[in-house]
């Protein structure tokens, strides 16, 4: 048994068992509807926690819920602004609230699961494991355990502020804000390689496309995931990426 507390991206969870309890029922020629149980909702979040844990053999966890209210958003107002278009799973709110009843939930507002999962990793690195399958962990100087592709991994101070510099060069769409245009990440390493993985290699790439520092310095502020030196859990203050 680990004696690691594992700390779970709870929203991955409550997305994959909502949307996997859905089903469709057409009912003649004209009519289909979208159902789904709550209770085999729940069952899936259940069994998916517990095969975390029992591969991980671990006893103690955590599951991380966004908040309501986002800071990335005030920095930048298109901020997964992308994803309001597309429709969230039935119960989402329901299963939220049960994640967080009957899983250990933790939510602090004002930060997304991510960030109160860096948070709590980077306070205790060697008391804990994260889980998630966003790769955006690899920002992180944590241990890791992917759980959509069984990977585990620790990854070391100047690898993750290397990876995140490689986040600010290429953006991320799916979070709805861009880098450079045509760099992804096989050239971002290329330039980092070529001139140095530094901030300063950064913004001159960014000036060669004729964008300013602050631009960069926004696309890395929406990119980083916060630790603990970031956030101070009395007062709730956020304290942004600076180079």
């Amino acid at each position: 048994m680990s004696n690691k507390t594992i700390i779970i991206d709870g929203d991955m969870i409550i997305y994959r068992a909502a949307f996997s309890s859905e089903v469709e029922t057409k009912w003649d020629d004209n009519i289909w509807t979208l159902h789904s149980s709550e209770a085999e909702a729940r069952a899936k979040i259940d069994l998916l926690v517990s095969e975390i844990l029992d591969k991980l053999k671990a006893k103690e966890y955590i599951t991380c819920i966004s908040g309501k209210k986002n800071f990335r958003k005030d920095l930048f107002e298109g901020y997964k602004a992308n994803r309001s278009s597309k429709r969230k799973p039935l119960g989402i709110s329901d299963l939220s609230d049960y994640m967080y009843d009957y899983h250990n939930g933790m939510i602090i507002d004002n930060i997304e699961a991510d960030d109160a999962i860096g948070i709590f990793c980077t306070r205790h690195p060697k008391e804990t494991i994260a889980v998630s399958g966003d790769k955006d962990f690899g920002t992180l100087p944590i241990t890791w355990y992917n759980h959509l592709k069984d990977e585990l991994t620790t990854t070391g101070v100047r690898k993750a502020k290397r990876f995140h510099l490689i986040q600010t060069l290429t953006g991320d769409a799916i979070d709805g804000y861009t880098g450079l245009k045509g760099v992804g990440v096989k050239t971002a390493e290329k330039i980092l390689d070529k001139n140095g993985a530094t901030w300063k290699t950064v913004v001159d790439e960014y000036k060669k496309h004729d964008l300013t520092e602050e631009d960069a310095l926004l696309t890395a502020r929406l990119a980083y995931i916060l630790q603990s030196k970031d956030f101070n859990l009395e007062t709730q203050e956020i304290k942004l990426w600076t180079p």
